[in-house]
């Protein structure tokens, strides 16, 4: 008897031991909510459930972009630290260069919250438009353009690296 009592005795720490292990997992699961609940949602939108149901548009929108065959290319030429020029050249599916359109462009840091810039671009010649900027910082910028002629709208985007 004394024996049996000898070997209960020193097996208390396991109650102990499933109950830290209760802790540990309570503890884990609490910080992954918190994580969770203040961390970016990744969201694009403010109502994807509205932008969700008008997808069809952009489909169709996307559809019509690709029937006009234009291309468009960006550079960034510096002219004295971040300041420079954005440069849009833009044809059509011959390769012509176009003319005559509206054309404006977004900048905006891929990866920091800094506040997106607007521009309208002039026409430079030669299906080329361009525009003075002077950025934030250097590193790598996304332009977003949308060049528009009557009905005709063609939107693209392309990163540049700004050194």
């Amino acid at each position: 008897m004394q024996r049996a009592l000898w070997r209960f005795s020193h097996c208390r720490w396991v109650p102990w031991a499933i109950g830290g292990a209760f802790l540990v997992v309570a503890l884990v699961n609490g910080a992954l909510a918190y994580f969770a609940l203040h961390s970016d949602p990744g969201l694009v939108s403010d109502h994807p459930f509205e932008l969700g149901n008008g997808y069809n548009r952009v489909l169709d929108a996307g559809a019509a972009q690709d029937a006009l065959g234009w291309h468009g290319t960006i550079r960034f030429v510096g002219d004295s630290g971040l300041s420079g020029r954005i440069i849009v050249e833009l044809t059509d599916a011959a390769g012509a260069p176009l003319t005559g359109l509206a054309v404006k462009a977004a900048i905006v840091r891929p990866i920091e919250p800094l506040p997106q810039q607007d521009l309208a671009l002039d026409a430079s010649g030669q299906g080329s438009y361009a525009a003075s900027v002077t950025l934030a910082r250097a590193g790598q910028w996304e332009v977003r353009v949308k060049a528009e002629r009557g009905p005709d709208l063609y939107q693209f985007a392309q990163r540049i690296l700004v050194r």
